[in-house]
């Protein structure tokens, strides 16, 4: 799951963030109970939640993912196995028009080997993950570090003419300045203008490479991407580093010795511009087949881990639903759609690049429905603020409301791939999911392996996008399209609570 801004962003955003958050990751908290549901009625979704909870292949799926090919960088030939996989699942799970659409992606990056050594104080090794699509540093470099936590460009002016050959802190998790004002209205365009200018200032000022910290605790380190799929623009050598050793670096530069640091960085890019794939398969409807129901989910992952719960759960319950279809042998009204975007982890750029193409198509999809946030059992599905969604989606949900499928939120999510649809007017909507240890755990670590998998949890998403793909494909009402009016960041409010039906 990507956060909800571009990917150029990401490593800036975070970095802002996790400086004014001293304890980086919020405490875990064990999932919910799965419901215990003793039958399933005899009806359409009866059956097919009966079908995934005696028979699901979720689990197992998402191993066969992780341990045969691993994580999947887009642009990566990792990412290419496992679309080339996805599409043998989806043809033995008898979807038609199974294929590939191709979108311009840019440059693709390969991680290459990490190290970080000091040459003063304890001599101490430490973990340190480059930032992906970041350029590498010039083999092994060795330099001074130096904290600068400057938050924008007039603040970094103020390091002018001290920084050539610096390697540089730039996460302080004890900074106890007030927040900078809200910039009400700055658009993501001026934002990321300003960063890029910093970068270039630092550039141009002769730094080596910058670290920041993790935000996760107990020794994970946490990565994203930058903006090296342009040549074009600006870019410093960038690492994440674990909170432990960030604190002992932000210490030590604190006392009277310089800190020395020897530091190789050694991703690399793709020779050329790559094409990037999104992964499509559909059972037809029998009596509205020009009409669409869309199950989502990303297939590229980030690459310290192996994409089990970002998102190879997701995409392992997306088959599912393909599968219990076929299992069932029910037929649905409408055309589903199982679509398995790329590029998500650098700015939804998959299901961006998909939305666009099938523009003139649009107004035909029913609903969008994405699973991308773990492991985590289905509680619901945020409504993006589209009140009058409410009611069919109310219908949508009921045969699941014994599993625990309740949740009506009118809350805005951005930050997966049914942001790309719904910016264009089509009701799409992400799960509601539990926790589990997604956000404080697995989430963009190392720790993203299938062994945190809750199979319980994860067999009840199944069959909530099952049971809801199919009331959805299947209910009278067309669920309404357009713009909805939402208030500017700024004016922004807590979310709405939880609606049930």
């Amino acid at each position: 799951m990507m956060r909800t801004t571009p990917a150029l962003l990401l490593f800036a955003l975070s970095s802002a963030i996790q400086a004014q958050m001293p304890g980086m990751a919020p405490a875990a908290t064990p999932p919910s109970p799965v419901p215990v549901v003793a039958s399933y009625p005899d009806t359409p979704s009866g059956q097919l939640l009966k079908e995934v909870k005696e028979h699901a292949q979720v689990v197992a799926r998402v191993e066969r993912l992780c341990d045969q090919i691993g994580p999947r960088l887009t642009g990566s030939d990792q990412l290419r196995r496992a679309q080339h996989w996805a599409m043998e699942e989806m043809k033995r799970f008898g979807a038609e028009n199974v294929h590939e659409e191709a979108y311009d992606f840019g440059l693709a990056w390969t991680r290459g080997v990490d190290s970080a050594r000091l040459l003063s104080h304890n001599g101490l090794r430490f973990r340190v993950d480059q930032l992906a699509w970041t350029p590498p540093t010039k083999g092994p470099v060795q330099g001074e570090l130096m904290l600068v936590d400057a938050r924008n460009l007039e603040e970094l002016q103020a390091f002018k003419g001290k920084l050539k050959g610096k390697i540089l802190l730039r996460s302080n998790p004890y900074d106890k300045r007030p927040p900078l004002p809200r910039r009400n209205g700055m658009d993501f365009a001026a934002f990321a203008a300003e960063q890029a200018a910093m970068t270039q200032f630092l550039l141009d000022e002769g730094v080596l490479a910058s670290l920041s910290i993790s935000g996760r605790k107990n020794g994970l380190n946490y990565t994203s991407g930058g903006a090296g799929r342009d040549p074009k623009k600006a870019a410093l050598p960038t690492a994440y580093v674990p909170q432990e050793p960030y604190k002992m670096l932000l210490r030590q530069v604190a006392g009277k010795e310089p800190v020395r640091l020897e530091l190789n960085l050694g991703g690399t890019f793709s020779a050329k511009p790559v094409q990037a794939y999104n992964v499509v398969g559909e059972i037809r409807g029998t009596e509205k087949p020009a009409e669409v129901v869309i199950v989502g989910a990303h297939l590229d992952s980030w690459d310290l881990g192996v994409g089990a719960t970002d998102n190879g759960t997701g995409s392992s319950v997306a088959l599912e639903v393909l599968r219990a279809f076929q299992a069932t042998g029910l037929k649905p009204k409408r055309t589903l759609r199982v679509v398995l975007f790329s590029g998500e982890e650098q700015g939804l750029l998959g299901s961006r690049a998909y939305a666009e193409a099938h523009k003139a198509e649009l107004d035909h999809v029913q609903a969008v429905i994405v699973d991308d946030m773990g492991t985590g059992m289905i509680k619901g599905f945020d409504l993006q603020g589209r009140e009058n969604c409410r009611a069919l989606m109310a219908q949508a949900i009921a045969p699941l409301n014994d599993l625990g499928v309740r949740e009506l939120s009118l809350r805005t999510m951005n930050g997966t791939d049914h942001a790309s649809f719904d910016r264009l007017g089509v009701p799409a909507f992400a799960a509601i999911q539990e926790p589990a240890d997604y956000f404080e755990g697995t989430h963009h670590s190392q720790m993203d392996f299938p062994d945190h998998i809750q199979a319980d949890q994860l067999v009840q998403g199944a069959q909530a996008m099952a049971g809801t793909a199919w009331e959805l494909l299947n209910m009278d009402g067309r669920l309404p399209h357009g713009p909805v009016a939402r208030p500017r960041p700024a004016e922004r409010t807590a979310p709405a609570p939880a609606a049930k039906p």
